[in-house]
């Protein structure tokens, strides 16, 4: 069980004074509340025996003082250990969301954002709970555990030994138990997991169920979700619910056994009233132990079954930074950087066959290459493949004559920028989208690539301009606008490469033309479905079935007869069939 928490025990390394201070703090706390019971029996004594009451006022006086220390030592403790469990919460949510950050595209594509939510969030908490609070009690009602059992013994072994007679069975009942709780606390954070992710997708799509009339039919969907969120949690509540009073039921036999057995012995004067009353204190102490047991071992079932949920994240493999090896000298700046790819072949885990089948294509720097396919061609898997988002086999696919499996993961992608088709806005202004990747950039560095990006009229029209807050995912701008907000971001850190992924795709054909002509001269590869666009590139490239079929320039291409030649009349043909239209 404690291996499983291995990981965060480093929080606790990180503070060592002040994790030994906190312990300490547990410890005294506990050892003097002990004080207390010797002081209660010394004035019952007294005041058995008919003396004067005002004999048993300093022992009243100091149990107040007792209850004082106790006090402040338990508020230093909690202020101490639970103190670095928070640190803990902590550091483990940022290291687990920096893993996140370094974790390839396809790990993306296999989770549930709603999955990924949990672990960082209750699951993360319930680690807290176990190594912050659960630890604290530990070390508190252990100590109490040994020093009442050691001053009971003191008093009366016989009585000591009849009321520890259900210890046994606590222990085989907090065991019993902790296991059902780990498993159950597993299942409902897993139903939590689906519920929140498809609540997540209900958020971000209900303008498409509104648009639907889904609203009904997803409604259904979510509460049968959180139905099975509720009925595992309601079978982790059944286990807790028959947990705690069974461990109270044996706790309150052994009260009974003790009551029968020592108001045996104080008949008997073999044991004064004192002597007994001392003796419950004692042993009332040791009722939050055996309670804790159980409090104590739900929370670190549940701690350990988030924990395993949260390692599950960490082992998984994350993108290597750069292949060992000696580097390649970096670099001199320049403008634009070649590319190229040698005999590419790519398959997706779990797909029938390769998305790529050895793709060669060698474009220059500062070369403009369409290009061109139909949906499934392996046009987004080749170009992913430049800035690694997904990983290329070795010594295929090379930026300036370096595989890009040698360079720094960092630098590569400072090198070479990915415009996706679907374009992500963050619910911030304008301008923070814009200067994501550079937000130290001037006025004037900003103004320059909106109106590269074809953008001007657009920021004229809005409210504030730049400071316009555009919602989450950019939802108050139109599909065009968010995917030339995209192209600026990209613009504005002037990259030597710039992968464009039919990311103008919602804007007019003359529009995308257009934009793509005012972009500075780097090296751009773009994928487009518009021949009419393609026909602006230095040199074109389709692909079919993951294969180039054709390569050449739009005029050597268009003299070849072949698939180009295909689709620039099929175009032409839509073009007079649309003006003959209007």
């Amino acid at each position: 069980m404690v291996g499983k928490y291995r990981r965060v025990w480093r929080s606790y390394g990180k503070r060592p004074g002040m994790a030994a201070l906190g312990f300490s703090a547990a410890v005294a706390s506990a050892l003097v509340s002990m004080i207390a019971p010797s002081l209660v029996r010394r004035a019952v004594d007294v005041l058995a025996a008919g003396g004067d009451p005002r004999r048993a006022l300093p022992f009243a006086l100091g149990i107040v003082g007792v209850a004082a220390v106790s006090g402040f030592l338990l508020f230093a403790q909690r202020m101490l250990l639970v103190g670095i469990s928070r640190h803990l919460e902590h550091e483990l949510r940022t290291e687990a969301f920096a893993h996140l950050l370094r974790l390839p595209a396809s790990f993306f594509s296999s989770q549930r954002v709603g999955d990924l939510l949990t672990r960082l969030s209750s699951d993360v908490q319930a680690v807290r709970m176990a190594m912050g609070p659960a630890l604290m009690y530990v070390a508190s009602t252990t100590t109490i555990l040994v020093s009442a059992v050691v001053l009971m013994l003191r008093i009366d072994v016989t009585l000591t030994l009849a009321s520890l007679s259900m210890a046994p069975a606590v222990a085989l009942t907090a065991k019993f138990f902790g296991s059902r709780i780990y498993r159950r606390w597993n299942v409902a954070q897993e139903e939590l997991s689906r519920f929140t992710a498809r609540l997540q997708e209900h958020l971000v799509g209900l303008r498409v169920l509104r648009a639907f009339a889904c609203e009904e039919q997803e409604k259904k969907t979510l509460g049968e979700l959180n139905l099975a969120y509720f009925r595992a949690s309601l079978r982790l509540v059944n286990v807790q619910a028959l947990f705690f009073p069974l461990l109270q039921f044996l706790i309150g036999v052994g009260f009974v056994v003790v009551l029968g057995y020592g108001g045996y012995k104080v008949v008997a004067r073999s044991l004064s009233l004192g002597q007994f009353v001392e003796f419950n204190l004692y042993l009332a102490r040791l009722i939050w132990p055996m309670i804790a047991v159980g409090w104590v071992a739900n929370l670190w079932q549940r701690g350990a079954a988030s924990m395993a949920r949260i390692e599950e994240l960490f082992s998984q493999t994350p993108e290597l930074p750069a292949l060992p090896g000696p580097r390649p000298a970096k670099p001199a700046p320049s403008k634009a950087l070649s590319v190229a790819f040698t005999g590419v072949r790519f398959s997706y885990p779990g797909a029938p066959g390769p998305a790529l089948r050895g793709v060669t294509l060698t474009v220059p720097a500062g070369r403009r290459v369409a290009i061109l396919g139909e949906v499934g061609s392996g046009k987004s898997t080749l170009l992913s493949l430049v800035p690694r988002l997904l990983t290329p086999p070795p010594g295929t696919v090379f930026v300036d004559g370096r595989d890009v499996l040698q360079w720094d993961l960092e630098e590569l992608r400072g090198t070479v920028v990915m415009v996706p088709q679907t374009a992500f806005l963050f619910s911030a202004t304008l301008r923070e989208n814009i200067c994501m990747g550079k937000p130290e950039a001037s006025d004037q560095e900003v103004w320059e690539v909106v109106a590269r990006a074809g953008l001007e009229p657009d920021v004229a029209n809005l409210p504030q301009g730049l400071q316009t807050v555009v919602g989450e995912r950019g939802v108050t701008l139109s599909g065009g606008q968010r995917q030339r907000v995209a192209l600026a971001r990209a613009l504005l850190l002037q990259p030597a490469v710039l992968l464009l992924d039919d990311c103008l795709s919602a804007v007019d054909r003359s529009t995308e033309a257009k934009i793509l002509g005012e972009l500075p001269r780097t090296t751009l590869l773009f994928a487009t479905h518009r021949v009419s666009v393609a026909k602006t590139a230095d040199w074109v490239v389709i692909l079919e079935r993951g294969e180039v079929a054709e390569e050449g320039t739009p005029s050597q291409l268009a003299a070849a007869g072949g698939r180009w030649a295909q689709l620039l009349a099929l175009e032409e043909l839509e073009e007079e069939t649309m003006e003959a239209r209007g």
